[in-house]
């Protein structure tokens, strides 16, 4: 094999190494800079990948179809054997690195971390490459690059040493990859009664709707303890009453960085509405506070810390997911030093829960060093006593669907002492039945209510369409039929896998607290817990669960 830096207008350097990347239009800065704003999809090629045409190397491993971003591929760790091979295979098809984004690595080099800690996340740390044709070639006429065929190159360069093919894949679009979690259509279909799949979407037969709440807040049922934190990794979470800064903490940093996307337009984020020509609300807009209000009715005491991953219209790709992973899972090691951001201030808080409710298709699930890249942060949170909890997908299905096939085919959670798995969440119907929509598999161990659920949206969500038979009585009351996107009342009927995940995710934190310790903060009196103290009290939590739960 022929050992060369990664090419790159001058080309890059090794990581760890000070950037050699040129000037001129479209050049960047190295590893760690960022030209392309976190969330940012507008500049994003989404190409399928058709199995009856792709380039294959003579490894026996069957291609199923997916989605993935052109022009880009994720790079785990620094061995020089991966850059290498991958220099290699670029220089042969004539492109060069044009940016390289560390993913937030900046701020994993900067932490004050133990070195254990520092080594464990930078093993596992992936970065982005944006890839564009080499301005040195002779040909002036060339094809885009296809980033699969260059994969293929790249792993024949390395052969059966399954580390380093391990270390490089497609970027995927998470949440388009599958259908998005929750059922909704902005254009209610036409037919009186719905049968189906097409059901769930129906307002009036689960899909998102305005209701009225009766019932209380939910109230803490043990206050004197610390409260669990539930990570909701999703859309913004709105304003709502039982949604205040005594339960939830929005837009979360760690050293300075934020975590998560950049808020949208102010307009988009509290209106729910994206567009100033229809004024229709997005497909997604409110999910993640339908999401962090499930979680409060099953475990009032939870504090929830949202993350914002995608606007209302539910685009996320593989590197913005990737980002909020690495850098929860900082947060998180620094808490478990009892570290904290600069300046005094009180330590981070160790994190307990995480739901996260999007998936995509893999092209190669047969083989799960095709998928290492987004697998290694959620076991290393697992190691260190988080539990991560993933909805199992909408498509009616048993083809697995990632984050959630991740959860090991025979349910599971290994021997005493192992990293907690990720937890897989099929959903129900209020009666108790499999949702027609649900997706299933041997990967899917829990199952909890994905249907027709009642949950908080945000009090300023108000679209564009309106009540029919509006009209004024002799009282000057005004009457009309309901409103279909009027939310002011807060709460709302919506069905998805993406709902019954956060279900389980809220269950599992109510069984958390009865094993926190009494103190006088979130992180106890005697100090930040121990991995082992997390992971035993997380896998004495999870035998406690049923597999199949009908109530919150």
């Amino acid at each position: 094999m022929v050992s060369r830096a990664v090419g790159s207008r001058g080309g890059t350097s090794l990581p760890g190494e000070p950037s050699r990347l040129g000037g001129g239009p479209g050049a960047a800065a190295g590893a760690g800079s960022r030209a392309r704003p976190r969330g940012d999809t507008t500049d994003r090629r989404i190409l399928f990948l058709d199995p009856t045409t792709a380039y294959r190397t003579k490894t026996p491993t069957s291609v199923r179809p997916t989605t993935f971003v052109g022009g880009s591929l994720l790079v785990r760790g620094g061995h020089p054997d991966t850059w290498s091979a991958l220099g290699e295979a670029l220089t042969a098809a004539g492109f060069v690195i044009e940016e390289r984004d560390g993913l937030g690595r900046e701020v994993l080099d900067a932490a004050d971390l133990e070195e254990d800690h520092h080594a464990a996340l930078s093993e596992v740390w992936v970065e982005r490459l944006t890839l564009a044709p080499d301005p040195d070639r002779e040909d002036p006429v060339f094809r885009s690059l296809d980033t699969w065929r260059l994969l293929q190159s790249y792993r024949a360069l390395v052969g059966d040493d399954r580390a380093r093919l391990a270390d490089v894949g497609l970027e995927h679009p998470v949440s388009r990859g599958a259908r998005p979690n929750p059922y909704t259509t902005p254009h209610p279909y036409t037919t009186p009664h719905p049968v189906g799949l097409t059901m769930y979407a129906e307002a009036g037969w689960g899909g998102r709707q305005p209701v009225n709440w009766l019932g209380p807040e939910p109230r803490p049922r043990r206050p004197e303890r610390p409260a669990p934190t539930v990570v909701v990794m999703d859309s913004a979470i709105g304003e709502h009453p039982w949604l205040g800064p005594e339960h939830v903490t929005r837009d979360p940093e760690v050293l300075g960085a934020s975590i998560g996307i950049p808020a949208v337009e102010d307009t988009a984020e509290t209106t729910g509405s994206g567009d100033r020509f229809t004024g229709e609300l997005q497909p997604d807009a409110g999910h993640g506070t339908f999401i962090a209000g499930l979680v409060r009715q099953a475990c009032p005491d939870a504090h929830v810390l949202g993350v914002r991953l995608f606007s209302g219209e539910g685009d996320v790709t593989e590197s913005d997911l990737l980002e909020a992973l690495q850098l929860l899972a900082l947060r998180h090691l620094l808490a478990l030093e009892g570290r904290g951001p600069e300046g005094g201030l009180a330590p981070y808080q160790p994190l307990h829960v995480l739901t996260i409710s999007l998936g995509y298709y893999h092209e190669q699930p047969e083989d799960e060093t095709f998928d290492a890249l987004l697998l290694a942060p959620l076991q290393l949170l697992g190691r260190y006593g988080v539990c991560v909890v993933a909805s199992a997908g909408n498509d009616a299905t048993n083809r697995p669907s990632y984050p959630a096939a991740f959860a090991p085919a025979d349910g599971g959670l290994g021997d005493q002492g192992d990293p907690i798995p990720v937890l897989s969440v099929g959903a129900l119907n209020p009666d108790g039945t499999v949702a027609l929509f649900s997706n299933d598999g041997p990967w899917v161990r829990f199952w909890r209510p994905g249907a027709s659920l009642v949950s908080t949206l945000p009090t300023t969500f108000d679209g564009s369409v309106e009540a029919h038979n509006v009209l004024v009585n002799e009282r000057g009351q005004v009457r009309a039929a309901l409103d279909p996107d009027d939310f002011t009342a807060g709460f709302a009927v919506w069905s998805g896998t993406s709902f019954a995940a956060p279900v389980l995710a809220g269950q599992l934190a109510d069984r958390l607290l009865d094993t926190m310790p009494e103190g006088a903060d979130r992180a106890g009196a005697s100090g930040p817990p121990t991995p082992e103290q997390l992971v035993e009290r997380a896998r004495a939590a999870l035998l406690d669960l049923p597999e199949i739960g009908l109530r919150p």
